[in-house]
């Protein structure tokens, strides 16, 4: 069946709930619609590795990015369980895996990221997961309910998160990492060194500097075995090594792409095809902020980036501005990290023990580039957050900074 539309938004994630809105509030009456390649309309991963993984009561459609009333309320018409398999640019069509054909005026790539496997022996055994869809989360919540020895492979945000929930159903957990602290890939080892601490002290165990060579089992997880000759014993493994992002309707239609495999758009998200746009993980974009070009992978980037496309491709010019934004929630903590993460000087202001600080985080000039803050009370957090958004805009000077500067 051909069908057209004034804008067609591909991807089942936080980016095309948030364009589809965007574009309904500056454009009445343009037909809109969204193709997901999943079962579901566009949802929320944050969840999935937190809420989902601990409340027995969470149900599937709880992470939905939207209520099922916003699209018929808005007009905004959804394909659900179909893969969008190629672009004809010159016809601006999309081919979808059912055979259908979508002929558009403005096009949104938002395909998203697909977990980074590790292709070791045993990685298909039953028991070893990747969290990315609401299906993982499904499977590894079943599967915490009886696995009481949890290994956790990767040490960024999915790791640690998905470790606090397994602490939280009662599991022994251990985390596999190559690095030498959680989080190494973007905070400093004080931050490391404070975060390992507050899990140790729960009863977790680390494996830094070990490389996971081998998932052990008969059909079934038994163990975890490493390069450095450790054999941990285990029933659940939860791979977290980052993502890949989902560029081949991109590369195969011949657009512009950037680094790490993104595809490359200017400072409206707009790509070398002036009708098509791209937002969230697969955007290689210019960071009107930090000043350079390069992609993000995390929630928030998506919500806002999405955002934003809908607005311009709805009319607005305006270009894409935003302080980049991470959050993260773990045992009893909660984290907001404002800027570009990178190897640069630091400093800790507050109570590192404690839990409760700002470190920032600044280049040779002494000029702040990005800010991350921990408490255990969640509302501290925002307006910590609003401050390094305005400082980092002012390139502040962090020995202007202290402790007072953000109301500790």
């Amino acid at each position: 069946m051909d069908r057209n539309t004034n804008y067609l938004l591909i991807g089942g994630g936080v980016a095309s709930a948030s364009a589809a809105q965007w574009i309904r509030e500056r454009d009445a009456d343009g037909d809109i619609l969204i193709v997901c390649g999943e079962n579901h309309p566009p949802y929320d991963r944050p969840p999935l590795s937190k809420q989902f993984l601990t409340k027995d009561d969470y149900k599937t459609d709880d992470p939905y990015s939207k209520l099922d009333s916003f699209y018929p309320d808005n007009k905004i018409q959804l394909v659900t369980g179909v893969r969008a398999t190629g672009i004809d640019r010159s016809a601006r069509s999309v081919l979808l895996a059912n055979g259908d054909t979508v002929r558009y005026e403005k096009l949104l790539l938002a395909t998203g990221s697909k977990p980074r496997e590790l292709h070791v022996p045993g990685s298909d055994l039953r028991g070893v997961f990747t969290l990315r869809r609401i299906e993982d989360s499904e499977a590894i919540r079943s599967w915490l309910k009886d696995a009481h020895k949890v290994a956790i492979i990767g040490a960024g945000f999915i790791g640690m998160e998905v470790a606090s929930s397994a602490l939280a159903r009662g599991c022994e957990v251990t985390i596999f990492e190559r690095g030498d602290y959680p989080w190494h890939l973007f905070a400093s080892p004080s931050t490391g060194h404070f975060i390992r601490q507050a899990y140790e002290s729960k009863g977790v165990k680390f494996a830094l500097g070990e490389e996971v060579t081998e998932f052990e089992g008969m059909g079934e997880l038994q163990s975890v075995k490493t390069g450095g000759g450790l054999s941990v014993a285990a029933g659940l493994a939860v791979v977290g090594i980052g993502v890949i992002p989902n560029t081949e309707l991109a590369v195969n239609s011949g657009l512009e792409m950037g680094d790490w495999n993104g595809v490359k758009v200017n400072e409206y998200l707009q790509s070398s095809d002036p009708n098509i746009w791209a937002a969230g993980d697969i955007a290689y974009f210019n960071d009107l902020v930090t000043g350079k070009q390069w992609h993000l992978e995390h929630h928030l980037n998506a919500r806002y980036q999405g955002r934003a496309a809908g607005a311009i491709m709805a009319g607005e010019v305006k270009p894409y501005d935003q302080v980049p934004y991470f959050y993260s929630d773990f045992l009893d903590l909660h984290m907001i990290l404002r800027g570009e993460p990178g190897h640069w000087e630091t400093k800790v202001l507050g109570d590192l023990d404690g839990g409760e600080y700002v470190e920032v985080y600044y280049d040779d000039n002494n000029r702040l580039r990005m800010g991350l803050t921990i408490s255990h009370e969640e509302p501290k957090l925002d307006p910590i957050s609003d401050k390094l958004n305005d400082l980092i805009r002012a390139k502040a000077k962090v020995d202007d900074l202290s402790a007072g500067t953000f109301g500790l």
